[in-house]
């Protein structure tokens, strides 16, 4: 959408031309600046903010050359576009080479002039956000930085409880302090989890190791829970007769009396500090529960910060991981290398020591593992490893899931169901607790799920879950904006070398054409009943259909409009492929609801459409069948609203499994002959419209492909 805010200057001596040019892009909403002479331009440039430059080549002060070169020293992500009526390929390419956003021929077509302005704005909209985002990040670390500042002078004004900021440290600290003022040969200090349903060991003094990893008491549960869940400091005389609690583990003290009193900041309870086997075998008194209890309230304090001192560190690391990430995507160029980088930051944060990318195919219903990063072998609890590369990718299946239901965003649920399937995969090992499913939304729709595990025991803690979805959701779409720039950009060189090699291997393809007709004139007798020359000529006829296709790929007409009833289109195409339809003895119906049809779009492109779409489906009938186009509202799956809706139906052999994913991507095909463009361009010219297609097919029963048409086109 164009924007009063977003200036394009034109620089063009031909005052017919700069007046033409701002009349039309003024009339689209934008605010253009135009200029006869380039050094009068150039200045505003230098002194102004510009979105966009549109200059001719030949200039008689400073050609359109210079300017870009100038252009690109003021600031290098403004786009510019060069114009010219005496073209030429090395100049061109010299233009390309030199930073030119795109290169066109006078006489300027205003609807392709659109899209480029279009298109270099979107470009130059984008950059400006990455740059406001650095900015933002920067911002952040500093606030951060100072907020860490003024922790670590807190944390030095409280040195009479524990010097060190590493909470784990800090605790170990104060249960060896809280030990010798109560004189107890046994102590440790339990934290609540972030839900605060359960007490885990964090620090001990006296206790073995194996009862440290292995208590896990639930709030109410036994002294330590009824403390944590009443906020009550109490003193135990005798464990073994105290009506409230009943000893579990005689073996752990030596001892009857115990103490327990809260870790507590205000009204929040943090976890508790427990005492037992005093020195000399003695009994605790009110007095040790008193001296315990006053230190328990300095404690928290000190855990408190501790622990929002560890939760800004974190944070603050997660800005440096964004930034970071933001300036090493450039040189990334697969989705393992990604995923790699990704392991690499985040276990700067947490454990983790794998990532599977899973690729989710709606149609199928499938998550198709797509990459693996990070640690690939796996090792067992009995011996060997296993290789996480050797997953099958038809090992998770969720037809048996209400799709219009479940939540992808709910990473718990995520998480626990592709830990379910992944632990009945023979090619991976059992799952541990340390393991998440971060989703990835692309306009509301689950497309990716990073699955991140560890070998640790201790599941991931929510705020691990939170800082791992934002890195990753963050850093995906950072990697996606970088990988769409750097594909825009070649694809624009690519297109404009096809389209000239194109153009040059028409000329000799011409001549050996010619030639051919030649030689059948003079020897008809020789020729006419000769295979070899029945196949050139075949072979011939189809270079130059490749040549035909890669130009019509490189170069798309011009994106001209008007309103069409879409019937009358289908039906002209129908009549197009008729004899194919008679050849094959394949019967063409249609079905449309009563509803209004016409449509405003580019005719040529999308009768190519359903041209292609009719080959495809009358090719997939070699024995006969039906093809049956119909017209209705529908409601696409995971779409909360009705759309029009066109589905071109076959009774034909139907797409393998393992081919439906690919069959829209360039270039891949499954025939013999074809190039793999037809698809390719019917989901380009779909998009381009605002559309969007499905593809559902089952193998030796048909396909259906589906148009969907929002009911506002």
């Amino acid at each position: 959408m164009s924007s009063a805010t977003e200036k394009i200057i034109i620089i063009d001596d031909e005052k017919r031309m700069c007046d033409s040019l701002t009349a039309l892009l003024e009339g689209e909403g934008y605010l253009v600046q135009s200029f006869q002479q380039s050094p009068l331009a150039v200045e505003v440039i230098r002194n102004e903010k510009v979105d966009l430059v549109i200059t001719d080549i030949k200039m008689p002060q400073m050609d359109g050359l210079e300017i870009l070169r100038v252009v690109k020293e003021i600031d290098e992500d403004i786009p510019v576009i060069l114009m010219t009526g005496y073209a030429s390929l090395d100049t061109a390419v010299d233009a390309i080479a030199r930073g030119a956003y795109d290169y066109l021929m006078k006489p300027v077509e205003f609807t392709y002039l659109e899209l480029a302005v279009k298109r270099a704005l979107d470009k130059r909209r984008s950059e400006l956000a990455r740059l406001r985002l650095l900015e933002e990040l920067k911002l952040s670390n500093l606030i951060l930085q100072r907020r860490i500042g003024e922790l670590n002078a807190l944390y030095e004004a409280g040195k009479s409880i524990g010097s060190s900021a590493n909470l784990t440290e800090l605790l170990r600290q104060l249960v060896a302090l809280a030990s010798t003022v109560t004189e107890a040969k046994t102590g440790s200090i339990m934290l609540l989890d972030e839900r605060k349903e359960y007490l885990t060991i964090e620090a001990a003094i006296g206790l073995d190791d194996e009862v440290i990893k292995s208590t896990r008491l639930p709030i109410g549960a036994s002294i330590a829970g009824f403390v944590a869940k009443t906020g009550e400091a109490i003193i135990v005389d005798d464990v073994e007769s105290d009506d409230r609690f009943k000893r579990i583990n005689r073996e752990r003290y030596q001892t009857t009396s115990l103490l327990c009193t809260p870790l507590r900041i205000k009204n929040n309870i943090l976890g508790v500090i427990n005492m037992s086997n005093k020195e000399n075998n003695q009994q605790f008194t009110s007095n040790d529960l008193r001296l315990l209890t006053t230190f328990a309230s300095q404690a928290a304090v000190a855990v408190d910060d501790a622990y929002q001192f560890e939760k800004n560190r974190r944070r603050l690391v997660e800005f440096q991981i964004l930034h970071e990430i933001s300036g090493e995507l450039p040189s990334i160029d697969s989705w393992t290398d990604f995923g790699d980088l990704l392991v690499k930051k985040l276990s700067r944060l947490f454990s983790v020591e794998y990532a599977i990318l899973f690729f989710w195919d709606r149609n199928m219903r499938m998550l198709l593992p797509d990459g693996v990063a990070g640690k690939t072998d796996i090792p067992l609890t009995d011996s060997g490893k296993i290789d996480l590369r050797k997953i099958d990718r038809t090992s998770i299946s969720l037809s048996n899931i209400d799709l219009e239901e479940f939540d992808f965003e709910d990473i718990p649920r995520l998480s626990l169901l592709l830990g379910e399937n992944l632990g009945g995969n023979e090619n991976f090992p059992s799952p541990k607790q340390a393991f998440m499913a971060i989703p990835i939304m692309k306009s509301g729709e689950l497309a990716y799920i990073f699955y991140l595990g560890s070998d640790r025991d201790k599941a991931y803690s929510d705020e691990d879950i939170s800082l791992a979805k934002l890195i990753v959701s963050q850093a995906t779409l950072l990697f996606e904006k970088e990988k769409a720039i750097l594909n825009a950009t070649r694809l624009l060189t690519m297109g404009n070398m096809i389209s000239e090699i194109s153009h040059d291997l028409r000329k000799p393809l011409t001549s050996i054409k010619g030639g051919l007709q030649i030689i059948k004139q003079r020897i008809p007798d020789d020729i006419n009943g000769s295979d070899f020359f029945r196949m050139v000529e075949d072979e011939i006829h189809r270079m130059n259909e490749l040549v035909r296709e890669l130009v019509d790929f490189s170069n798309p007409n011009k994106y001209e409009t008007e309103k069409v009833d879409l019937q009358q289109l289908i039906k002209r195409a129908s009549e197009l492929v008729k004899p194919d339809l008679r050849k094959q003895n394949v019967t063409f119906e249609t079905d449309f609801e009563s509803i209004n049809w016409e449509m405003i779009v580019n005719k040529n492109q999308i009768l190519e459409v359903f041209l292609n779409l009719f080959i495809n489906a009358i090719g997939a009938m070699p024995d006969g069948g039906t093809l049956t186009v119909k017209g209705l509202i529908e409601k696409p799956r995971h779409k909360d609203k009705d759309f029009q809706a066109i589905k071109v139906l076959d009774t034909g052999v139907g797409i393998k499994k393992e081919n439906l994913p690919r069959i829209f991507e360039r270039y891949y095909t499954t025939k013999e002959s074809g190039t793999g463009l037809g698809l390719s361009v019917v989901e380009r010219i779909i998009s381009a419209h605002g559309w969007f297609c499905r593809v559902e097919s089952t193998e030796g029963r048909g396909t259906t492909f589906s148009i969907y048409i929002p009911l506002d086109n």
